[in-house]
């Protein structure tokens, strides 16, 4: 198996008897463990009369096994032991996944495999979970990825299993002539068999324990190695389904042209990455390329390539567009510029080899330069990666190209034709036709003329201005990994002068080839007023939209760089890799100060900023009430309708205004992190100083929070067919041991919250209980959105589980107590996975004044001292009726177009 020059871990493949697949790994520096399980079925398996069937099974085996029949126990264990599960349903394969920590691994593995051998599919839990999936079909009804989704289903060929309803409702998994649960277990014995699966489990453990593991625990699933999956044999398109526009009505303001592309299964092609290698050059964003050119016609804000469904005989090939309302207008321009781009491709088939180079080192690179992720993560995209890859390239398959591969470049650019595209169309004012069934999309369809398509057929020269990528010169460097100078355990401010402070770390632990800047500027007109806030954002978007063109090689080379806002200013994070980092940065700071913003894009992202924060107001209430309850705490984080009715009415001379002002006076706070050694990072800070020479000083901005003295409730309506509720209670004060009692407390209630009120009361889909902390200060916040009952009745539902808790936590044992706080020990002493996390705790801790850089120490400490009648006191005072809280409660008005004021009152 190839495995990355910078992975310390062991692995080991095995096939069990039953034919299942299995990826041990042993990872002796990993505090956690955690496996995932792959099963080659999907919705695309739903007998036709029971689609969505595969995704209730998925729900089920949560529900109970033949040796830990209890609902829900398998969650509640992984929870109280310091972990997190959870599964998906898709296409053709259905994920089931779980971290924890590593002491618990093998008593996970013994529950988990029952999931796979024996589950329960309890009739008398088939109720309630019917429910579940029914209350998450109706909070995603009015979703537009959900909604565009299905008219895609109605328009393939009806035979081809990517036409079913892939999530299931109340209709369609009702009970008929016997219990749904009987023709559930049907489809486990048919779909659920080892030679279809895919395992992975990763442990500090031997690879002989994990062996021993794997075989004692899964060889029971049934299996047949000589059987095979089934093919499917229907093609997604016919003829009849192509040369179509289809014109379609989003929910929230979108318009966006999609060219699509009919392919093949494209799995063979994966060592050489043909079609990931055009949409590369296709969706390139440098001087001349397609991207840039339609830009500059003022038709388009952003463009991709390569994207699409794809499945075992069939893959989309998307080139997909966000619009400008002129754009929208001239979109059958914009489809001919395209095929004139893939004549210039066609046109330079000998320059290719070069440029496929150029893409092969950097992944070879990143390949080299890996990162740890999210263990919970890494299994499960992996156990999939088993579904598709050859042993030898479960690794590197996402990273493999081999090489230019002449042949299968030609058959794939064959695809791209005229006669082998579909046309997607979304924007507001359709005069539809039909209405596509579950979600209630409006979308008409049109036939492609056949005089228009064999004109786009003729199309045989590109543009003038057209241009390939050329070789990039962010990769002319070589990729140096530093020795390291000293241990040094914390970062170092080299510079600290009035307005200014530069941090330093040099990376000892990962030893990557890679590294990240941080640049914060604080300025008065930043905070100035609402105006102000929002000019800052349009500011960052501006930015990013006015160099994008300049140093997109940069972002080829495995550089990235983003301008945000923060409360207060502006940040710059670049990341990536080291070797022309500095020189990218130097760049980006010259580009801030006088990059010119033309009074065209300005307009341009003022009405997109404007339409997005209108737009807000038709996200899910939960969202939305977390929203308010944000600009409520922090007046610097004010809520969208205001940044946009602010916006609205300001002109580009204000902005250039803003602009000036805005740098003319700052305070700035740098952090440099990774493969540097301390020369390179006093000379590098040296050119960040000269860039900011002509600015004033100011003092460091101090983040304002609202602190909560009293119980206020809030109400208000919205455009929608749920109702919400959110509760949130402050910590009052900073201290660490409060943060540490509110982390404490949030551990133990949120799954008990989730199961009274989601699985057992079904109250709605979204349900949960979280660490809420704002502005450094700390706080736990309870939601609930339900298409069923009123806010009223969802609030007193809270407070009768909130007093019956209090009489539950009483019950807590000591050795309960200890479980848990070992639990929530892993989680808050959990390490720096990788370069990335370690730099964004560190920044973090800057920016909160945290210059000993001890929080993590402080918080366990804390957490060590903490007794379980300490706890149990806080519990009763948080959840005291007159303690300080907001209550935020949101009714359905389905026939609003806009939200009400909010009523707030105290209580």
């Amino acid at each position: 198996m190839k495995i990355s020059t910078n992975d310390n871990r062991a692995y080991r493949t095995l096939t069990l008897d039953n034919g299942l697949k299995v990826l041990l790994v042993h990872d002796q520096d990993s505090a956690k463990a955690a496996a995932s399980m792959a099963v080659n079925a999907g919705h695309f398996d739903d007998p036709l009369d029971r689609q969505g069937l595969a995704h209730f099974l998925e729900h089920m085996l949560f529900l109970g096994t033949d040796l830990y029949p209890e609902s829900g126990s398998f969650n509640n264990f992984v929870s109280q032991s310091g972990g997190n599960t959870n599964a998906w349903t898709g296409t053709e394969h259905t994920c089931y996944f779980f971290d924890i920590n590593n002491h618990y691994i093998e008593t996970a593995l013994a529950q988990f495999s029952r999931f796979f051998i024996a589950p329960t599919l309890n009739p008398a839990e088939i109720e309630k979970e019917r429910n579940a999936i029914e209350a998450e079909f109706k909070l995603k009804i009015k979703d537009d990825g959900r909604r565009i989704y299905q008219v895609h289903k109605e328009t393939v060929n009806p035979a081809h299993p990517f036409a079913k309803f892939s999530v299931g409702n109340l209709q369609t998994l009702a009970d008929r002539q016997r219990c749904i649960s009987d023709e559930l277990r049907d489809f486990f014995n048919q779909h659920y068999q080892a030679q279809w699966m895919t395992l992975v489990i990763c442990a500090n453990e031997s690879l002989d324990t994990l062996e021993a593991w794997a075989t004692q625990y899964f060889w029971q699933i049934k299996g047949n190695n000589s059987k095979l999956k089934p093919p499917i044999e229907a093609p997604l398109y016919r003829s009849q389904d192509l040369g179509k526009l289809l014109h379609i009505e989003p929910h929230k303001h979108v318009q966006k042209l999609i060219i699509s592309f009919a392919m093949p299964n494209i799995d063979d092609f994966y060592r050489h990455k043909t079609v990931s290698f055009i949409a590369h050059l296709l969706g390139y964003e440098g001087q001349g390329s397609l991207y840039s050119v339609l830009k500059e016609q003022g038709w388009i804000n952003a463009l991709s390539a390569g994207g699409g469904i794809n499945g075992s005989n069939f893959k989309d090939f998307n080139i997909s567009m966000a619009l400008t309302d002129e754009g929208i207008e001239y979109y059958e321009d914009i489809i001919e510029m395209v095929f004139e781009y893939i004549c210039l491709i066609n046109n330079n088939i000998g320059k290719l080899p070069r440029l496929y180079q150029d893409k092969q080192k950097l992944l070879q690179i990143a390949f080299d330069n890996q990162e740890k992720s999210r263990l919970i993560d890494w299994v499960s995209n992996l156990s999939i990666n088993m579904q598709h890859y050859d042993e030898v390239n479960y690794l590197q398959g996402d990273y493999l190209m081999e090489g230019f591969k002449a042949s299968t470049h030609e058959m794939a650019m064959q695809w791209l034709t005229p006669h082998n595209m579909r046309l997607v169309l979304i924007h507001p004012g359709v005069e539809p036709e039909h209405t596509a069934a579950w979600y209630n999309t409006p979308y008409k369809i049109e036939k492609l003329s056949l005089h228009w398509l064999e004109a786009l057929a003729q199309i045989s020269q590109p543009q003038s201005e057209m241009l390939l990528p050329t070789a990039n010169p962010y990769l002319a460097k070589d990729v140096i990994l530093y020795p390291v100078e000293s241990q040094q355990r914390h970062p170092t401010l080299l510079v600290k002068e009035a307005g200014f402070d530069f941090w330093f770390k040099q990376d000892a632990t990962f030893r990557v080839a890679k590294g990240h800047f941080y640049l914060a500027m604080d300025s008065d007109f930043a905070v100035k007023d609402v105006k102000h806030m929002a000019l800052t954002r349009l500011f960052s978007d501006l930015f990013m939209d006015s160099v994008g063109e300049q140093f997109y090689p940069a972002e080829l080379a495995g550089l990235s760089y983003h301008l945000t806002s923060h409360q207060g200013g502006l940040t710059l994070h670049t990341a990536g890799l080291s070797s022309s980092q500095l020189e990218l940065v130097d760049q980006l700071i010259d580009a801030l100060f006088n990059v010119k913003i033309c009074a065209k894009r300005f307009a341009e992202y003022k009405k997109q900023l404007v339409r997005h924060w209108r737009n807000s107001n038709q996200n899910k209430p939960v969202s939305e009430l977390f929203s308010i309850l944000g600009a409520k705490i922090m007046p610097w984080n004010p809520q969208p309708d205001e940044l946009a009715n602010a916006l609205k009415d300001t002109c580009f001379h204000q902005f250039n205004e803003f602009r000036q002002a805005f740098f003319n006076a700052l305070h700035v706070e740098s952090f440099l992190h990774g493969n540097w050694q301390q020369n390179d990072a006093l000379e590098f800070q040296k050119k960040v100083a000269q860039h900011l020479k002509k600015s004033a000083v100011i003092n460091d901005l101090k983040r304002p929070l609202y602190e909560i003295t009293k119980v206020t409730r809030y109400e208000l309506e919205l455009a929608c067919s749920d109702n919400a509720m959110v509760i949130y209670y402050q910590a009052q004060s900073d201290d660490v041991i409060e943060k540490v009692k509110m982390m404490a407390l949030n551990h133990l209630i949120n799954q008990d919250y989730f199961n009274e009120l989601r699985t057992t009361q079904q109250l709605g889909y979204l349900v949960g209980a979280g660490y809420a902390p704002f502005n450094t200060r700390a706080g736990i916040a309870f939601y609930i959105q339900s298409p069923k009952f009123e806010p009223t009745t969802l609030l007193h539902r809270h407070n009768l589980f909130i007093s019956q808790y209090l009489a539950t936590i009483n019950e807590l044992t000591e050795q309960d107590w200890l479980q848990q706080k070992h639990g929530l020990t892993t989680h808050i002493a959990e390490k720096d996975k990788n370069l990335r996390l370690r730099s964004q705790r560190l920044w973090l801790a800057i920016g909160n004044g945290d210059h000993r850089f001890n929080m993590q120490q402080r918080l366990l400490d804390s957490l060590n001292a903490l007794t379980l009648e300490d706890l149990k006191a806080y519990a009763a005072e948080i959840f005291n009726a007159d303690r300080p809280r907001y209550e935020l409660l949101s009714a359905k008005s389905v026939n609003l177009s806009e939200k009400l004021p909010l009523y707030s009152h105290s209580l």
